[in-house]
């Protein structure tokens, strides 16, 4: 007999910050699916859809918006739309976030800055990653281990990014704490030192981009920054806080998460007998590795999305203005989708899977992310075939809805 939907977990424990989901998120995304693929979560004020098909469909849908205001009152999606930023305040310069516009302006946004991340520009960042790699796991020669997400993937990715956008590397470690400071801005139970944080964060960074704008150095720099400015100067395409906040959403959201896919990915490699053996022996299945790591373990959990007007999903009644978190963590462990959903395959054929989301807000760093991943293992593994998981000092999970990672994984190196 299926579990009474009553039963499911709401709210709170249906998050990371539940020990219980923490650990069985999967199951617990089975039980749901089974039972209620489209599951009215009424503690969060949301609808959870768990089916891949599901999923795609209200991505693809253009009566379903990413702005918050649409939401119902005390939403899900209303709680995560606060970013401690108050208008009132001075020192607040805040416009949404690319992945909070909808079309037309989405479009105009997004369309001043693809060029720089299609797979063929992306592929001119090729030699700069592999520097950045190389002299990252220069640091650790002589130890006998490292924390993969503090001493090599967090720098790896913040670096990547502020050399597309042509900033100094000095601010790399302010950078990333801004980053996951501002993060907390996607918990709906953030609490009041949180907020304090996530404001301090998006001040401190909004201010180092600022300076930057009004630098005639970075002006002169072929760069994604001054690709942004000439918009802004020749073309009258950008504000000044839009420039800011497409910044601020690059460099919080192309670092984590990328950060998070090679932390994510190598503790399921790691944790799948026989799988590291494999890609050591055919380093050819890199990229097949890689796409199988975002389907096991997305970065980005799930995502958020308003109904404009009251629409039907399989025969299912998703009223106007209410709030849907389409989990696309759950999705990439569909069976109908996948077999053997809950196996780490290096060899998976056919892995359409969701995890950079799709639509028109289909992840703009997508091939960066796919590339700065294949080379930060392919280093990695290189130079310490024989890496394993520490057994003195265990992973530390980010307990976060949206975003899913570790904030700490030890491993031992051996060459």
């Amino acid at each position: 007999m299926d579990k009474e939907k009553s039963d499911f977990p709401k709210g709170r424990a249906l998050t990371p910050h539940d020990e219980e989901f923490l650990k069985n998120r999967q199951q617990i995304y089975d039980q749901i699916r089974l039972s209620a693929p489209k599951f009215k979560d009424d503690e969060y004020g949301r609808t959870l859809l768990t089916k891949f098909r599901d999923v795609e469909s209200i991505l693809k849908c253009p009566s379903f918006s990413v702005r918050a205001q649409f939401s119902e009152k005390d939403s899900y999606m209303r709680n995560l739309a606060a970013t401690g930023l108050d208008s009132n305040k001075r020192q607040t310069a805040y416009e949404p976030p690319l992945v909070l516009l909808d079309d037309p302006d989405h479009r105009r946004v997004r369309q001043l800055i693809t060029k720089f991340f299609t797979p063929k520009a992306v592929e001119k960042m090729r030699d700069p990653i592999i520097k950045i790699a190389s002299d990252l796991l220069d640091k650790v020669d002589g130890k006998k281990s490292m924390d993969l997400i503090t001493d090599y993937a967090a720098p790896l990715s913040t670096l990547v990014i502020l050399k597309m956008l042509g900033l100094p590397e000095d601010s790399v470690s302010n950078m990333r704490k801004w980053s996951e400071d501002i993060l907390m801005g996607y918990d709906p139970e953030r609490t009041s030192d949180a907020r304090k944080k996530i404001r301090t964060g998006y001040i401190e960074m909004s201010n180092t981009f600022k300076e930057n704008i009004q630098s005639t150095v970075v002006k002169e720099k072929p760069s994604l920054m001054s690709a942004m400015l000439e918009a802004k100067e020749q073309k009258g395409l950008l504000s000044d806080l839009e420039i800011i906040s497409l910044c601020t959403q690059l460099m919080v959201a192309g670092n984590v998460t990328t950060s998070d896919l090679i932390g994510n990915g190598f503790y399921a490699l790691l944790n799948s007998p026989g799988s590291l053996e494999l890609l050591n022996k055919n380093p050819e299945l890199l990229e097949n590795a890689v796409e199988e790591m975002l389907r096991f373990d997305c970065p980005i959990s799930e995502t958020g999305r308003i109904a404009q007007e009251d629409t039907l999903l399989d025969n299912h009644r998703i009223k106007s203005h209410e709030t849907v978190t389409a989990s696309l963590s759950a999705a990439n462990h569909d069976p109908e989708k996948f077999s053997n959903p809950h196996q780490f395959r290096l060899d998976r054929s056919k892995n359409d899977h969701i995890a950079f989301g799709t639509g028109i807000h289909l992840c703009l760093g997508a091939a960066l992310a796919r590339l700065e991943s294949q080379l930060a293992f392919k280093e990695l593994l290189t130079k310490y075939p024989r890496i394993c998981l520490s057994h003195q000092k265990p992973p530390i999970r980010r307990t976060l809805p949206f975003f899913s990672g570790f904030t700490s994984l030890t491993v031992q190196l051996s060459e």
